[in-house]
């Protein structure tokens, strides 16, 4: 069977939810956090600076960006969570770009979880992903990109998540928007859960 150009999508966003959120003040919490993360090379990424957006209604948020992968506090689709969108090309294809990337999101969210200015304040939901091609070319926000698309999510999350098999559902939204689809797992109880049924993140692939 020959490739489909899908295959060699690496822009993709995942988010993951939080399920609780009692901060009143973003900036005021996450910015210190995130330079302490930069100071101390918390993770293996290249992590380059802070960003602060919280003022604007809707926006990225607060950001922490690395040469990698950049990760926002996000409130754009009305719902508060963390956003990972990877920006360079990955060594594989698009399975394993959506593979890396969930499992780095939900370590930085575990991580945030764990931190103690955060605990109690703050819960992620690892049960349900949302996943976007940012790549309007290769991915189109169409039945036929959907189609192409949902396996690859379907294989992606399943490796990152322990074997989980996950259902793979599309977000409609507005077809000038990015194509989204929600990968829902049953079996993810929680972020520790599932971070303990992470494999080692790849290798970073580079430009």
């Amino acid at each position: 069977m020959s490739e489909s150009p899908i295959d060699g999508l690496f822009r993709v966003c995942v988010k993951i939810y939080a399920s609780e959120h009692e901060i009143e003040d973003d900036a005021e919490l996450f910015v210190p956090i995130f330079h302490e993360w930069i100071r101390e090379q918390t993770f293996d990424l290249v992590m380059l600076d802070v960003a602060d957006y919280a003022h604007a209604p809707v926006s990225p948020g607060i950001m922490l960006v690395c040469h990698e992968v950049s990760f926002a506090l996000d409130r754009a689709d009305g719902r508060f969570g963390l956003l990972a969108q990877r920006r360079i090309p990955i060594d594989g294809d698009a399975v394993d770009a959506i593979d890396t990337t969930v499992r780095q999101v939900v370590e930085l969210a575990a991580r945030l979880e764990e931190d103690s200015r955060v605990a109690g304040k703050l819960r992620f939901d690892p049960s349900i992903l949302r996943i976007e091609a940012n790549d309007r070319l290769l991915a189109p926000n169409s039945d036929d990109g959907f189609r192409e698309f949902a396996p690859l999510v379907r294989k992606g999350v399943h490796r990152a998540c322990g074997g989980s098999e996950p259902i793979v559902e599309r977000v409609e939204n507005d077809p000038r928007d990015r194509l989204a689809v929600e990968a829902r797992l049953d079996s993810a109880s929680n972020i520790q859960e599932q971070l303990a049924a992470l494999t080692p993140v790849l290798p970073q692939g580079s430009v």
